[in-house]
């Protein structure tokens, strides 16, 4: 057992897999197993310039109050070269290239109404960005040696097999951080949460987003990646995405009961068992994907 960070439940090699070295910094560990290289990676906060280096590439001056920079997960299917990947940088670029309107927060919209000719007058700028840094990342995928390609992934009714899934088989490799995180001014929480696990019949990674904003919605993403293990050389594999992203406004809330009001949402894990309630495919948009190596 790991003192923090992934943990190998049980031995791997009893399953037929095999620990990955550790980094020297002791945030990167992983698994081999079945044609498959599984590692985790952890990280601090970011400092000053990683940040500057962000806002560089990414040209905002906008990022998460905390922000795990180097923490990720590569997914690498060996015969192929194949990597499924999971990063912040990725994450904060999907935010960048699909803007959401910003939200306006109740006490701010109280404010503009009770001001209007005052704002009129001295002309100040709407928020122009989103400040919730709402992204519809489900992790990238490229081909060592070639340029990171979105379009591998093809439509499939196949869904995850959720009776595998399910199974008690050992958990041969477990890990659970964040990608970043924010408090959003006080006006809410959001973050980017990556979970994961491996068994001897399979792995599986749920990525989630999660919003919360006081007094007007949440929000939550969830982006589920799953391969069953085949043979020793992991040829034929097939993995299976899984995309869900709801959410509802305090007025919809309102309307579903108390258990339904916005103070309920006060973790993810909440948020996630709310809309999988009330809708098993979510509140508005589901799709499932497929990735043949």
């Amino acid at each position: 057992m790991m003192e923090r960070g992934g943990v190998f439940v049980t031995t791997p090699r009893s399953e037929g897999a095999e620990r990955m070295p550790e980094s020297d910094d002791g945030q990167e560990r992983g698994i081999r197993i079945k044609g498959w290289e599984i590692k985790s990676r952890h990280s601090s906060i970011a400092d000053s310039e990683t940040i500057d280096t962000y806002e560089a590439q990414l040209q905002t001056k906008h990022l998460p109050e905390l922000l795990f920079s180097s923490a990720g997960l590569d997914l690498k299917h060996v015969q192929s070269q194949v990597h499924v990947c999971f990063t912040a940088f990725e994450a904060l670029r999907s935010w960048k290239l699909h803007p959401l309107p910003p939200i306006q927060v109740r006490v701010s919209r109280d404010w503009q109404q009770s001001r209007i000719q005052d704002i009129q007058d001295l002309g100040v700028k709407p928020m122009d960005y989103d400040w919730t840094f709402t992204t519809p990342y489900a992790g990238h995928v490229f081909r060592e040696g070639y340029p990171p390609e979105e379009s591998v992934w093809r439509d499939t009714s196949l869904g995850i097999d959720r009776e595998l899934l399910m199974r008690r088989d050992p958990i041969l490799f477990y890990d659970e951080f964040d990608l970043f995180e924010s408090e959003l001014d006080d006006h809410g929480m959001c973050k980017l949460t990556l979970k994961m696990r491996v068994m001897p019949t399979c792995w599986y990674v749920l990525a989630r987003y999660w919003l919360r904003v006081d007094d007007v919605l949440v929000r939550c993403y969830d982006t589920r990646v799953f391969c069953a293990l085949g043979d020793e050389a992991g040829s034929g594999a097939r993995v299976i995405r899984e995309v869900k992203q709801c959410e509802a406004s305090l007025e919809a809330l309102s309307r579903m009961g108390p258990n339904a009001s916005i103070n309920a949402h006060s973790d993810p894990e909440k948020t996630a068992q709310f809309f999988e309630s009330i809708a098993p495919s979510g509140m508005g948009y589901f799709k499932v994907q497929e990735l043949q190596l």
